[in-house]
């Protein structure tokens, strides 16, 4: 009983806290940036000359946190990361910034007062950062289906508890009937009650990521990638007074020295924990989250779709992103050893969720998978230092040689916890900073944020002749730095657009945004296509595409050589088919369907194959198949049985066949044997169906920080 008394006392006090935010919070006069943005050559200049208060090792959402948090206090920061700014789990979200629907449920359900303090932390943590970058962050529209008519009580009460917790400013939530529902997410099975639409929060999370380090830097924090820290500098009492890094990029050393350093690098956080301890007790447990990006006709454009009740048990969620959609379902335990690298298991599980869920008279595709990612999450190992904390989701620690450790934390809670960590910091090294109060949550606005608006975009139309999509995605980006972006486009040579060249047609990225992006410390062709533009995590076909156009661009800027452009697009490729999904590691399942051609057919078909093949791809289109058919004596092309067929062998890529799938389809429509393929499928099936039911080390949400 007393449980529920703190619990109800929670609830109630977040809600007068949440409506009374405008009126009780003092706003703090936000101190001028004191800088244009640095090279990264002035900043490894000032790496090696300067004494910090603080250094930061690890680029990802909490680092990029603290180095802001102490940077507008006025502490001397220093941060670096061994590969890219948000290149790890950072980068790898699933873009919402949510206030912890899930955590909700536990709360109420086990009348866990941890997860109702993260649920609190959250939704005013959503509205802080909506504060901090408007321009990079929106509401989107989320429909939770009822599926029995006894869940509606239930799911109206989380509710309603849920926007009573929120800022008076978030928008509420409301209820749709199974027709309406079906409307607005016409793909989604008949056999539902009806559903609630509630609001959470979106983001560009690699953007926001670099946002916040610009920011930053141009506050007067020295940040720089592609450093990796390999030793850690200590005094004679053997305290930790700095690091050692490397710079990845040209081999060079440098010694940077602080009074306090701060470990934030997330799932690679017991690396650096060793440099300080080699004894150091584990504090990370290695989580896997995948998810898979598919053609926008998978969801609507404007509204997403959570449901924590599937079939299988586990969560599934859809949600529109930058024009595409974007799928994944719940964590995971992974071993870290096994890389970031998503498999074809992977793939087809989540593959199988979307079948289950997804009306039946629709087919789903391997095909249609535009590019499969997936991060490390860390969430803190279980101690009893985790079992007594407030929100049990995530740790600040001091260790022997002073420095702090930050494990675990969400996109959500970023800004708080860096908060919290460079409170440790000024209090555990004796800092002196000129504001002891943080002003991140409600003083302070991101680079681009100020004279920002929704409608800015028509300026860059008008003023710049630039096409509307162009112009929105620069405006929602860049916020109002837009127009300096605007500015660089090169003429379009044509009477409308005038300005901007795209780099593909199917997106609205312009060749401007590569300068741009070497501007915003952009080192690598992989910074520009994963990070800077985000088409490598859209579709990996069109980032291999536009992979020589990138460079050209990228190598004048950086006057790269020939060969060290060539070397930049093999890593590019390597990273794009192992990370992105473009060649996941293959499962035996797929290429067990048999073919029923002799020696000599095979050799005839794979002589063919290689005479379309011209360009050497790898693959061929159907419409080259169609003709191949013809010239094999097929009078006219069986549309009906090659779309048949092609569901059956579940090609890995829309509109083209590799040789394997191109043996297939010239055995079934060229001999009219497709009935093997039918048997096949049925034992394709039953391989998928070991992989839908395998045994997974699942997160309870007590643990993975709760989610939507």
């Amino acid at each position: 009983m007393s449980k529920f008394l703190q619990v109800a006392v929670l609830a109630g006090s977040s809600m007068l806290s949440a409506s009374s935010l405008t009126f009780g919070q003092e706003r703090t006069k936000v101190p001028q940036m004191k800088r244009e943005l640095p090279t990264r050559s002035m900043n490894l200049d000032a790496l090696r000359r300067t004494e910090y208060d603080v250094l930061i090792i690890g680029g990802g959402a909490v680092g990029a946190g603290c180095a802001l948090d102490a940077a507008t206090r006025g502490l001397k920061t220093a941060l670096v990361d061994a590969d890219d700014f948000g290149s790890g789990t950072s980068s790898k979200s699933s873009k919402l910034l949510h206030g912890g629907l899930r955590d909700l449920d536990q709360a109420i359900s086990k009348l866990d007062l941890a997860a109702f303090r993260r649920v609190r932390t959250c939704l005013k943590e959503r509205s802080n950062i909506a504060n901090l970058a408007p321009h990079l962050n929106q509401p989107v529209p989320i429909m939770l289906p009822i599926h029995h008519w006894w869940q509606l009580p239930s799911y109206w009460i989380k509710l309603h508890i849920y926007h009573l917790m929120a800022p008076s400013s978030t928008r509420g939530f409301q209820f749709i009937r199974t027709p309406e529902a079906l409307d607005i997410f016409p793909m989604m099975r008949r056999d539902i009650y009806g559903a609630f639409v509630f609001y959470e929060g979106q983001h560009d999370d690699a953007r926001l990521c670099l946002a916040v380090i610009l920011t930053a830097a141009r506050y007067g924090a020295d940040v720089c990638n592609h450093m990796k820290v390999t030793e850690l500098l200590r005094n004679k009492e053997q305290q930790i007074v700095g690091a050692k890094a490397v710079d990845q990029l040209t081999g060079k050393s440098y010694k940077i020295r602080a009074k306090v350093v701060i470990n934030a690098t997330g799932p690679g956080s017991d690396s650096i924990c060793q440099l300080e301890d080699a004894n150091a007790e584990p504090h990370c447990t290695p989580t896997w989250a995948s998810h898979i990006v598919l053609p926008p006709f998978y969801c609507p454009e404007e509204v997403g779709l959570f449901d924590p009740n599937t079939r299988s048990g586990s969560a599934i969620y859809f949600l529109p992103w930058l024009g595409h959609t974007l799928m994944g379902t719940s964590d995971e335990l992974r071993e870290s050893s096994e890389g970031p690298q998503p498999t074809e298991m992977e793939v087809q599980y989540l593959l199988e969720g979307i079948k289950s869920y997804i009306n039946p008279n629709f087919d789903v595709r391997r095909c249609d998978v535009l590019a499969v990612w997936g991060g490390y999450k860390p969430l803190p190992a279980e101690t009893n230092e985790l079992r007594y904390s407030l929100l049990k989701n995530h740790l600040i620690s001091l260790g022997p040689g002073n420095m702090i450790s930050i494990v675990g934390g969400t996109w959500s809670s970023f800004r708080v916890i860096a908060e919290k960590a460079i409170d440790v910091a000024i209090n555990s090294g004796g800092l002196n900073p000129m504001r002891i109060n943080s002003i991140t949550a409600t003083s302070c606005k991101l680079d681009g944020a100020d004279g920002w608006s929704p409608n800015m975009f028509i300026r860059l139309v008008q003023d710049f002749g630039l096409e509307r999509d162009v112009a929105k995605h620069l405006t929602d980006t860049y916020g109002s730095n837009a127009c300096k972006v605007a500015v660089c486009a090169n003429p379009s040579g044509s009477s409308w657009p005038i300005t901007g060249k795209r780099l593909h047609s199917e997106f609205p990225y312009i060749e401007a945004e590569v300068r741009q992006g070497v501007k915003d410390y952009a080192c690598t062709l992989v910074d520009m296509v994963a990070r800077r533009l985000r088409v490598a995590f859209l579709n990996v076909h069109v980032a291999e595409d536009i992979l020589p156009k990138v460079a050209n661009v990228m190598a004048q800027e950086l006057n790269w050589s020939r060969k060290q452009k060539s070397r930049q697009i093999l890593d590019a490729q390597k990273f794009l088919h192992t990370q992105m999904g473009q060649s996941p590691t293959l499962d035996p399942a797929h290429t067990n369907i048999p073919i029923k051609l002799d020696v000599q057919q095979v050799q005839k078909y794979a002589s063919h194959f290689k005479v379309l093949d011209d360009q050497e791809s790898g693959y061929v289109s159907i419409n080259q198949c169609c003709a191949a058919m013809k010239s094999f004596g097929v009078k006219e092309v069986p549309v009906d049985l090659m779309h048949n067929v092609l569901r059956d062998i579940d090609c890995h890529s829309q509109g083209k066949v590799n040789l394997y799938e191109f043996l297939l389809l010239m055995s079934a429509i060229v001999h009219g044997d497709t009935a093997y393929l039918r048997y096949a499928k049925l034992r394709l099936d039953q391989r998928l169906s070991t992989i839908t039911n395998r045994k997974r080390k699942m997160i309870p949400v007590e643990r993975s920080g709760g989610g939507l």
